[in-house]
């Protein structure tokens, strides 16, 4: 008589459930009786988890360098406003004069290398000039100077 490598039924579905008499019960008992889950610390767990993320996330992207601003404005009524996020510093010039000024911008952030900016406000106009992160900062020195421009 030959014999296949055949097993029969039975034995195959035994090898292949490979939980506990118990874990079948439970799962009977969910599926007919609509029971709750037995395992309650789950959604516990869950909920800790969700609210950990929700207290969390505003930190990851606040500011986590200093900025020190350095200007020299020559007796100019330029103002300077910083806007710092995670991976970006964003420094808004309003020019309050009647003339048109020239700002020069040095983002000094080691270990990235110096940047350099230039820009020039109209009267009573705001301008921007954006610095992004290409690494780790930890303290960005800007110096800042401006003239007017005829």
């Amino acid at each position: 008589m030959i014999t296949v490598g055949i097993a029969p039924a039975w034995r195959f579905k035994e090898e292949t459930d490979h939980g506990s008499r118990r874990l079948r019960n439970v799962e009977r008992a969910r599926v007919v009786h609509g029971a709750a889950d037995r395992r309650p610390g789950r959604l516990k767990e869950a909920a800790l988890a969700l609210a950990l993320i929700v207290l969390i996330a505003p930190a990851a992207f606040a500011q986590t360098y200093t900025v020190e601003i350095r200007p020299t404005l020559n007796d100019l009524d330029v103002g300077i406003e910083q806007v710092a996020k995670s991976s970006m510093l964003v420094l808004r010039l309003t020019n309050n004069t009647d003339q048109r000024v020239r700002c020069r911008l040095r983002y000094d952030a080691p270990p990235q290398t110096t940047f350099r900016s230039s820009l020039n406000v109209d009267p009573g106009r705001t301008a921007q000039s954006v610095f992004r992160a290409q690494r780790k900062w930890f303290a960005v020195v800007v110096e800042v100077n401006c003239e007017a421009r005829p």
